[in-house]
């Protein structure tokens, strides 16, 4: 009986250690596994904080595309306005160069009639001098008609050198008198005005700009095209910055 009861004691106090080390061992587990968590938390935080600041990144990334498309539109806009206004102007050059090798042509041509006709008239002149009154009464006719050519060749002559009608005093339209500024360049050096030479505009027109009934500067057009114009700002005439919208009227 007392063998069996020492036993059993023997039994508790193994069991009893045995709980002491399951606890021990369990408690130092759950230690090492928060601290795994915290670790673990700490890590996701990062982790978000890195994400947010990536997404921060990437919208800010979206919003200079966007603006980069639409400066890019812009210059591609500008560009295509660019090559039209350059394809306009070389046409206008090659149909002034036309213009100007015809008219040079018949220039040369009028001169070469002329010179042979004022030798005709010179040489009738003096074979009337000598000849019968029959003959004299005959040179007197061919002189009257030559110096008749001759006087419609020199008037000929003189509508060629005459200036064209697109050098000469136009008929301005009435959006010379307040005309619209559709853009300002850099450092108000100069203006583009939506009217051109089909509104009679000519280059050296001066134009006054005004705003609100106040004028703000003084202007000289540079160079005119069918649809619009550009006209240089007089510094010191400058009284304020110049904005697109801004009126233009044309003054002597």
């Amino acid at each position: 009986m007392k063998a069996l009861t020492l036993i059993l004691c023997l039994l508790a106090l193994l069991g009893s250690a045995a709980s002491g080390y399951f606890w021990w061992q369990i408690g130092d587990s759950k230690t090492r596994l928060q601290a795994d968590l915290t670790s673990e938390q700490t890590r996701a935080a990062d982790l978000q904080n890195e994400l947010t600041s990536t997404t921060e990144s990437l919208g800010t990334s979206q919003t200079r595309l966007a603006a980069t498309d639409a400066e890019l539109g812009d210059t591609k806009s500008r560009l295509t306005a660019s090559e039209a206004r350059n394809v306009q102007v070389i046409r206008e050059v090659t149909t002034l160069k036309s213009t100007l090798s015809e008219k040079e042509e018949n220039e040369q041509k009028l001169n070469t009639d002329l010179d042979k006709l004022r030798r005709e008239l010179v040489q009738t002149r003096l074979a009337a001098q000598v000849g019968s009154p029959e003959e004299v009464a005959r040179y007197e006719q061919t002189i009257a008609s030559l110096e008749s050519r001759l006087a419609g060749l020199q008037s000929n002559g003189a509508a060629l050198n005459t200036s064209s009608p697109a050098a000469s005093e136009p008929v301005r339209s009435e959006r010379t008198a307040a005309a619209r500024v559709a853009n300002v360049g850099t450092r108000n050096a100069f203006v583009i005005l939506d009217l051109g030479t089909e509104d009679g505009v000519l280059k050296g027109d001066k134009f006054t700009i005004t705003r609100v009934g106040e004028t703000v500067a003084e202007s000289v057009i540079s160079e005119v095209k069918d649809t619009f114009a550009i006209a240089q700002v007089v510094p010191a005439s400058i009284k304020t910055t110049l904005m697109a919208g801004d009126i233009a009227s044309f003054t002597r």
